[in-house]
């Protein structure tokens, strides 16, 4: 930024000097007790000089728009690297991120199967003894009821 001042400070010198000395050339030769011929050739050479030094500032000014250029373009290349490795380090974290809850998902899920396996086999085990208990009622509900029947028609067999 410094530099660029630099520049615009001494272009702006050179400038101001350039066309100092055209306003003084063209002052002193107004001024100057000379003949038509003598002042149309100073007039012819002023003009010269003048378009010899804008010839200077023009290819100075485009020297400089060429460097602005190619340092803008270095700044915005720059910036796009920049920008592809910031991304290219999100990208990689949130990869990281997405593996390490991945891997302490599949942790839980095995510390979870841990603690509800011993459950499962005593549900299980639950399960299968209801089903005899509730078998063996069924039987004995079954074996009660023939009995039952058995005493009626004992019952009513003496009553007859």
């Amino acid at each position: 930024m410094e530099n660029e001042n630099h520049k615009s400070t001494a272009g702006a010198f050179i400038t101001g000097i350039i066309f100092g000395g055209i306003i003084g050339s063209v002052l002193a030769l107004l001024y100057a007790p000379k003949s038509g011929r003598e002042f149309r050739e100073d007039i012819k050479k002023k003009s010269s000089d003048i378009k010899h030094d804008a010839d200077i500032l023009y290819s100075e000014a485009k020297e400089k728009a060429s460097d602005l250029m190619d340092e803008g373009l270095k700044k915005v290349e720059e910036l796009r690297k920049e920008a592809e490795q910031k991304l290219e380090e999100a990208k990689t974290k949130a990869t990281e991120l997405i593996d390490k809850t991945k891997k302490w998902a599949e942790e839980m899920k095995d510390k979870a199967e841990e603690k509800f396996e011993p459950m499962k086999e005593i549900v299980d085990e639950a399960e299968t003894s209801i089903k005899d208990k509730k078998g063996k009622i069924k039987q004995a509900i079954e074996a009660s009821k023939q009995k039952f029947h058995e005493e009626i028609d004992k019952v009513k067999s003496k009553k007859a």
